[in-house]
């Protein structure tokens, strides 16, 4: 198979300073067909290389891959349904307007939750306050990280673990995962660095309240998590955010997630299904049908804010990784999007011209 179109593209990416490295992987559920590091894991202060182990920052992908799995996971259990409200399982949600919002809203993201709000300016004893009674009162699709919040603190309410400590006990560690982590620790230098600071998490949270005494981070964020809810909010384990991987260890859980080896079939199905059928099609965690130009309407995936993306096409047998440290050294919005598009595009146009050979 012939990737040299996708390598020229990416190096011109690096070239040009849209991102300054990446890591693709393409394959299937048995074979690797391509996996390559390109550029820098980091550019400041010091020029890191791109290595094929670098740990990332997965961002967003936590909430298909862990806090969905999680609420999947207890589903096959039978210590919760789809369709139970989430006051059933945190009082404090018990009267307000975010009561009866079931699991399955939250996990499709049609409770009607605001897409954002930074949790962390607001004293801790008034989160889960502003989270019952916070609603847009609109039922379409709204991605909304604080629903994936609330599911997080759901698994810890009905588990009386730590969401983290779950993860890694049922899930990461049958698999012999070591990659697959939030929090990593501080010996493990391999990991992509992500913005100089938290500039741009200072600026979305001025929008909400005054934020010049709060403590920010003003040094190179690298191990910890990017995301500001999640670090300043909930010491970097959270549902929206949080978890870090490589490559080949995103690509191990992805096979035993699609062979049944943690949740049920069923219950994968479930989650791959569209469930919203509308202009955007959201499953149980999952993007549906993200790429109609160039995915079947099977398709499904999740994409991260520092660079990051999980993709499969069930009816292709395919999966792609795309990894980029796209926020380093600072955040520029609307870049990945283009980027994501035209990987996914040359990688099917890759392989169409090599099944017609």
């Amino acid at each position: 198979m012939n990737f040299k179109e996708l390598e020229r593209y990416l190096n011109a990416c690096i070239m040009r300073k849209k991102i300054p490295g990446a890591e693709v992987w393409v394959g299937n559920k048995k074979r690797v067909f391509y996996f390559e590091s390109f550029g820098y894991a980091q550019i400041i202060p010091e020029k890191i290389k791109m290595q094929k182990d670098t740990i990332f920052d997965l961002a967003s992908i936590t909430k298909p891959l862990c806090t969905a799995m999680a609420m999947m996971y207890l589903v096959d259990k039978k210590e919760i349904k789809l369709e139970d409200p989430v006051e059933k399982y945190v009082e404090e949600f018990k009267g307000k307007p975010n009561g009866k919002k079931t699991i399955k809203d939250l996990l499709t993201h049609t409770s009607g939750l605001p897409a954002w709000f930074p949790l962390y300016i607001l004293p801790e004893d008034k989160r889960i306050e502003y989270l019952a009674n916070t609603n847009t009162g609109r039922d379409e699709v709204i991605y909304s990280c604080l629903g994936y919040i609330i599911l997080f603190l759901i698994v810890e309410r009905i588990t009386g673990q730590r969401f983290d400590r779950l993860c890694q006990e049922e899930i990461f560690k049958k698999l012999g995962l070591k990659y697959l982590m939030f929090n990593p620790s501080k010996k493990i230098k391999n990991i992509a660095a992500t913005e100089m600071g938290n500039e741009h998490e200072k600026k979305m949270a001025a929008k909400y309240g005054n934020v010049e005494r709060f403590k920010w981070r003003n040094y190179l964020i690298k191990g910890e998590v990017h995301d500001g809810n999640c670090f300043y909010g909930f010491k970097g384990v959270s549902g929206n955010a949080g978890l870090f991987s490589n490559a080949q260890e995103l690509v191990k859980i992805l096979r035993a997630y699609l062979n049944g080896e943690i949740i049920k079939i069923d219950g994968v199905k479930q989650m791959i299904k569209d469930w919203t059928c509308g202009p955007e099609k959201r499953g149980l965690g999952w993007w549906i049908n993200p790429y109609p130009e160039f995915l079947s309407d099977k398709a499904f995936g999740h994409t991260g804010f520092t660079g990051t993306m999980v993709m499969i096409e069930p009816k292709k047998n395919l999966i792609i990784i795309l990894l980029a440290n796209c926020v380093h050294p600072k955040v520029r919005l609307g870049i990945m999007p283009e980027i994501r598009k035209k990987v996914i595009q040359i990688i099917t146009d890759s392989l169409k011209k090599d099944s017609k050979a």
